[in-house]
């Protein structure tokens, strides 16, 4: 009795420790995956780009003081200041949204492919839900009528 209880307990120290080192395995991966200096180095130009198009739009939705002008180049001294409008102001928000949203979405799309590439079964596990019925944009899961 004494060699079966020794057994099972090595077998569970065992199975523990390679539980331990696919979990350390895991959390290394998720580290690489998500260290924005490491992909930053990997593409600066792209992040670069990024920042700049994203300061150029700040820069365009954000909304100009009362006084502001032009600079005296571009503006004739009768011309008086026109600001953003509120259509333009809802025009702008519409598609900052909108671009949150792709980007959200982008990232949740790669999420879910580093963790079916990482996690054994995850795939298995959203195939078998989505044959079940369940659709990840409802509200608390519910089925779809099929």
């Amino acid at each position: 009795m004494d060699r079966a209880t020794d057994n099972i307990q090595q077998h569970i120290y065992r199975e523990r420790e390679v539980l331990r080192s696919n979990l350390e395995e895991l959390e290394g991966r998720v580290r690489a995956v998500v260290d924005w200096r490491r992909h930053f180095r990997s593409h600066p130009a792209l992040w670069l780009g990024c920042a700049l198009a994203g300061g150029l739009f700040i820069a365009l939705a954000a909304p100009r003081p009362q006084g502001a002008s032009r600079p005296l180049a571009y503006r004739r001294e009768t011309e008086p200041f026109i600001g953003y409008t509120d259509h333009r102001r809802r025009e702008i928000s519409l598609a900052w949204r909108t671009i949150e949203s792709a980007l959200i979405g982008v990232a949740a799309a790669k999420l879910k492919e580093m963790l079916v590439r990482v996690l054994p079964g995850f795939g298995e596990q959203l195939a078998r839900r989505k044959d079940a019925g369940y659709e990840p944009g409802l509200p608390g899961n519910q089925r779809t009528q099929h």
